[in-house]
């Protein structure tokens, strides 16, 4: 957007100022000529001369009247075209954001039970690859404790879930329940099923679960509320954190390799614990 007062041609712009410098001069000629006695020569003029000052002076405070008036005008017309320029760049920033934005979807989670709900709905519909990630300590996500039968559910659909499509899963052992439940998950030799683990870590752990590349569900502490967020680069983000972790992790099962030592030493461990 243009200012519009870069539009005027450049003497118009000055013609303010001509006028009065006109008009100054005028008066310092004639209050020359009068305080010489030049005027007295001139007895129609001498005669109105107290009429000429006050014509000339009224002349010079309406400048400064119409001028005054005149940067009033100026001065709105600017702050005018600066709001427009505003507006137009808060417009252009808000489409950009919305932009940003397409394609994102934002689910909260209310109770225990609608986030596992979701969790093994999610399961089932997969095409593409599951990425778990299993480390906390306590898995608590700040609600009531959910239906056993929903546990049970979602072992029966990662049993599922690996015959046709991969399921990768970081594990920490640092709760009792892991170690029997990758038990049963070996003994099934299910062929799209992966895993690997850590010793340990003294930092927060962010547990979550990426289904097909689409969407991630973050599932317990630190955070307090539960979501599933479908936004191709904040699940690209999360995925680039899952990879890293998985390549950095011991592995237990990747596909239908067993590293059968590295199993025997998790047992042993357990057992000699309790």
């Amino acid at each position: 957007m243009n200012n519009p007062d870069t539009q005027k041609p450049t003497w118009l712009n000055h013609l303010d100022k001509i006028i009065l410098a006109t008009t100054a001069i005028i008066s310092f000629v004639v209050a020359i000529l009068d305080f010489l006695g030049v005027l007295d020569s001139i007895p129609w003029l001498a005669a109105r001369v107290p009429i000429l000052t006050l014509l000339l002076s009224g002349s010079i405070a309406i400048y400064l009247i119409l001028e005054r008036r005149n940067q009033l005008e100026v001065m709105q017309k600017d702050v005018q075209y600066r709001m427009d320029d505003l507006e137009n760049k808060i417009l252009e920033s808000s489409i950009g954001i919305i932009n940003s934005l397409q394609g994102l979807e934002f689910k909260k989670f209310n109770s225990a039970n609608e986030v596992m709900s979701y969790v093994n709905k999610r399961l089932s519909q997969a095409q593409k690859q599951i990425d778990d990630l299993s480390w906390r300590p306590s898995v608590n996500m700040g609600f009531a404790v959910y239906s056993p039968e929903l546990d049970t559910e979602y072992i029966d659909q990662v049993t599922k879930i690996t015959q046709r499509v991969p399921y990768r899963e970081i594990f920490m052992f640092n709760r009792s329940d892991r170690l029997p439940r990758l038990k049963g998950l070996l003994e099934q030799d299910l062929p799209g099923y992966s895993c690997v683990y850590y010793e340990s870590a003294s930092v927060p752990l962010l547990q979550f679960m990426v289904i097909d590349k689409e969407e991630v569900i973050i599932l317990s502490e630190p955070l307090k509320s539960k979501v599933a967020i479908k936004h191709p680069d904040i699940v690209q983000l999360f995925c680039e954190y899952y990879d890293e972790i998985w390549h950095n992790a011991t592995p237990i099962k990747l596909g239908t390799s067993l590293h059968q030592e590295t199993i025997e030493k998790l047992f042993t461990k357990h057992l000699a614990q309790n």
